[in-house]
């Protein structure tokens, strides 16, 4: 079954230059263009298309916060036991003005978050959930997974496969 959301008008030159762009974001639209086999134009209508559509959703730099700050990941699944709209918009606040919490995707199942929180060492791990858990209204439990290694992150996902995998022709 399709996503309701699914961008329905993609065709292999839209897939390659995903696989490009996703490859590198900072390739040029002439080298884009050679390597998808199009002209400047063209290749840069489809981009245009793209990102207007939603399916390109912004160009960045993937950082590794280990190497830049020297911090340790930590996967969190929270459970809100009190769970409501207005309660999981207090918890959904809190956690965008947090700078540690890095990863927010809320979910089904049983937990209703899954966060990706970086610290320096377990203590300050602690401290941040203290301080989570210190909002008033929304009674949480968590449970901690830290991060030994990251096998695969989604820079490593072949779009043009992952896209065949899905969208059959």
């Amino acid at each position: 079954m399709k996503n309701s959301s699914e961008y329905k008008d993609l065709d292999k030159f839209d897939v390659r230059i995903l696989k490009a762009l996703q490859r590198d974001g900072r390739i040029t639209k002439l080298q884009l263009a050679d390597e998808i086999g199009l002209s400047s134009t063209p290749c840069w209508e489809r981009m245009n298309k793209l990102e207007k559509a939603g399916v390109i959703q912004g160009y960045h730099a993937e950082l590794d916060y280990r190497k830049l700050v020297g911090v340790s990941y930590f996967r969190v699944f929270v459970v809100i036991r009190n769970y409501s709209l207005s309660i999981s918009r207090l918890f959904e606040d809190m956690i965008a003005s947090m700078p540690e919490v890095v990863e927010c995707e809320a979910v089904l199942g049983e937990s209703d978050y899954v966060l990706k929180v970086l610290a320096k060492s377990v203590d300050e791990y602690l401290q941040i959930m203290e301080e989570m858990q210190s909002l008033d209204k929304v009674d949480m439990d968590y449970q901690t997974l830290p991060v030994s290694k990251v096998l695969k992150s989604e820079p490593d996902v072949d779009v043009e496969e992952l896209y065949n995998r899905f969208v059959p022709t």
